[in-house]
């Protein structure tokens, strides 16, 4: 089982979507998961015991094999993992597995589905008329983003979070290495010419300040799925 083709895009290339072309829906803060054949399935590994209320709810409705997030309500991709939460995840449904359909066909056959099921465990996919409305919703509500799918295309933005820290040490890997940050995280190289360019600073014995954008930090204080945008110079 394999993960989905979907590119990561930024704000402005975003902003100018509309559903005319495009559907734009709210992106689910949580785990990937296929229903295929009554059994729940990630990217890793079958689930169908980790979430079986859902597994039940799909399979007494005869629901068609499909794919979506589980996630826990007021939660992120880490609460969903935890024992305590499996019983109370919920299923967001945003595509069916057909392919002798188009995608608008699935689309219309996944939302009749959904309302005839009228289970709140099994959540109907949010849509906007364009991305200002969808993005209105994510910063109101603190969702994690948005989707922009047609067709041919599937993108996903993500509402990020920004912040500069000192890059304090680098740890040498088989490529990039690891950047130590001051207060103790650990963020990717990103590439061997960032990594030249933080080095270059440090030699001329000046503080190397990264640019990070992610989206939550961890109960364990780290910055999850963090990102550096640019890195400043400041004299020691």
């Amino acid at each position: 089982m394999s993960s989905l083709n979907i590119k990561p895009i930024e704000y402005e290339q975003a902003k100018n979507f509309t559903n005319q072309d495009y559907q734009i829906s709210l992106k689910i803060d949580g785990t990937l998961i296929y229903f295929i054949d009554g059994k729940l399935i990630s990217p890793r590994c079958e689930r169908t015991e980790r979430f079986k209320h859902i597994a039940k709810i799909l399979t007494d409705n005869n629901f068609n094999n499909c794919v979506g997030e589980m996630f826990v309500q007021g939660g992120n991709v880490f609460d969903v993992s935890k024992r305590e939460n499996w019983n109370k995840a919920h299923f967001y449904i945003f595509d069916l597995i057909d392919n002798s359909k188009t995608f608008k066909e699935r689309q219309e056959i996944l939302k009749q589905k959904v309302k005839e099921i009228n289970n709140p465990f099994i959540e109907e996919l949010i849509i906007f008329d364009d991305f200002e409305q969808g993005y209105n919703y994510v910063k109101k509500y603190n969702q994690e983003g948005l989707c922009i799918r047609n067709e041919n295309n599937w993108f996903k933005w993500k509402l990020l979070q920004n912040t500069k820290i000192e890059i304090v040490a680098h740890e040498i890997g088989k490529e990039k290495g690891t950047f130590i940050l001051s207060n103790g995280n650990r963020v990717s190289g990103t590439s061997k010419e960032l990594v030249t360019q933080v080095l270059g600073i440090k030699n001329r014995g000046n503080k190397a300040i990264a640019e990070i954008s992610y989206p939550f930090i961890t109960e364990a204080g780290h910055f999850f799925q963090p990102r550096i945008t640019d890195i400043i110079e400041v004299e020691n």
